[in-house]
């Protein structure tokens, strides 16, 4: 056993058994206590530190729970770790190589971010402290399965004044995310259809992670092509396809923009009326922001067959972190819903439902759509025009709605990898949309600032276009 080199000081707010308990730790990693080695008696030690026995007990005993020390009867406390056995391979970690030096993101044109800078957080916040100065004891239980009705009432009434939905607040399910509200899908549609085996359809560039979740299920998928001179669906191919449920999103096809026209949803609502149990799920992800008239009317107002399951979410109306959105179930599915997925408990915050229902009773939810409708309009409008002087080069499309602006390079011989490697190499970050031959990339511009549009286009363009006969490939 070596000489005892502890030192304990009574000074600190440290506990004087946590000092100890450190001190024999560190030795024990620096090696200079080795496996095997005795540790002085707890007697010793107590005359050694001048501190009482329960202070050495208590640091030997947190010392055996974490496994540095044994405890042999009628012979003392042995060290029993091996820090060289755990940490051989640390000298080899030292010498990996570092990663390359990436050129930092100043302009991020993603297209599925908001504008941050203009939420009206001091309204948000007050919600919220009214609500808990009136509904403290409501927030403590847990509400509807469905989620909250004042919510769900609200909804009800926003969705007939903006989108033309006709719907009961029965029909109404809170959901966690449009994953959430697809995953209920999927169990619901696994119940009617038995045995049978389900198809689903989605867009040629549709949601990339609704197709990941259908996948993780197991389903299968069918891509829904464009035409080559309308980039409208193909509803052709859909009528000849083996779909069962069709999953599209009719006032703002992905990514040109496009609206579906009236002769084509009642084309696509003659499909689903042709057989039974074929239902259209409507994802209605940001058809509020529209630029050019009034907003299209949903399918769902459409829809005089109960086929059309409508989806809508407080993402990109409000913000992704709320992660709350909502289905609107027709009526024939409400019986077999609550039989086979009624028994699920709405994952949604009350407190946030409640919330978000007295933002809407208040008015400030339409205030601050019709708000953010005027800013986006501006940025568009203004990435529009800093994109006249390249006509020639670019072309866009899907300038009258959505967070974004589609973007393509006109006969242009250099590959998507080299044009967005070359954005990287600028500090611009640009999305590019695989589509065969076509050079496309999806410019979102939510939370750019006009003065950032402009600044990042011109790090953008430059890096396109400044040399552009030495950048070929």
């Amino acid at each position: 056993m070596k000489k005892m080199n502890y030192q304990l000081d009574k000074s600190l707010k440290v506990p004087l058994y946590l000092q100890l308990y450190q001190q024999i730790r560190a030795l024990i990693y620096a090696q200079e206590l080795v496996c095997g080695e005795k540790l002085p008696s707890k007697r010793n030690l107590c005359e050694y530190l001048q501190i009482s026995q329960n202070t050495v007990e208590a640091a030997y005993a947190q010392l055996l729970a974490e496994g540095y020390i044994e405890s042999k009867p009628r012979q003392g406390f042995f060290v029993c770790f091996q820090p060289a056995f755990f940490f051989s391979g640390q000298k080899a970690k030292k010498t990996r190589p570092l990663p390359p030096k990436t050129t930092p993101i100043h302009f991020d044109f993603n297209p599925h971010s908001i504008d941050t800078h203009n939420f009206p957080l001091s309204r948000w916040r007050k919600a919220g402290k009214t609500l808990f100065q009136h509904r403290q004891q409501t927030l403590l239980s847990l509400g509807e399965n469905q989620g909250e009705r004042q919510l769900r009432h609200e909804i009800c009434d926003y969705l007939f004044s903006s989108r033309g939905v006709k719907c009961e607040i029965e029909q109404i399910v809170i959901c966690a995310g449009l994953e959430s509200a697809v995953q209920q899908l999927i169990l619901l549609f696994d119940y009617l259809y038995q045995d049978q085996t389900v198809h689903y359809g989605m867009e040629r560039y549709g949601y990339p992670t609704l197709e990941t979740l259908l996948k993780r299920y197991h389903k299968t998928v069918i891509k829904l092509p464009l035409k080559q001179d309308s980039q409208q669906l193909d509803l052709d191919f859909l009528q000849e396809s083996l779909i069962n449920i069709a999953c599209v999103t009719p006032s703002h096809l992905y990514p040109f923009g496009h609206v579906l026209s009236i002769t084509q949803r009642q084309q696509l609502l003659a499909w689903a009326k042709e057989k039974p149990h074929r239902y259209i799920i409507e994802d209605d992800y940001d058809s509020e922001f529209r630029y050019k008239g009034k907003p299209i009317p949903a399918l769902q107002s459409l829809d005089k067959h109960d086929s059309v399951i409508y989806l809508g979410s407080f993402s990109k109306l409000l913000m992704p972190s709320l992660r709350l959105s909502f289905m609107v179930l027709p009526k024939p599915l409400l019986p077999p819903y609550q039989q086979y997925c009624g028994f699920m408990k709405c994952s949604v915050s009350r407190f946030e439902q409640q919330r978000l229902a007295y933002f809407m009773q208040q008015g400030e939810f339409e205030k601050h759509i019709n708000r953010m409708r005027k800013i986006y309009r501006r940025k568009m409008e203004r990435l529009c025009t800093l994109l006249l002087p390249y006509r020639n080069k670019i072309s866009y499309y899907g300038e009258h709605s959505g967070f974004y602006l589609l973007i393509e390079l006109i006969a242009e011989s250099r590959s998507l990898t080299t044009l967005t490697r070359l954005a990287d190499e600028n500090g611009v970050k640009v999305y590019p949309v695989d589509c065969e031959e076509r050079k496309l990339f999806s410019l979102g511009f939510g939370d750019l600032s006009e003065t950032q549009l402009e600044e990042g286009m011109a790090c953008l363009l430059n890096a396109w276009f400044e040399n552009d006969a030495i950048q070929h490939e």
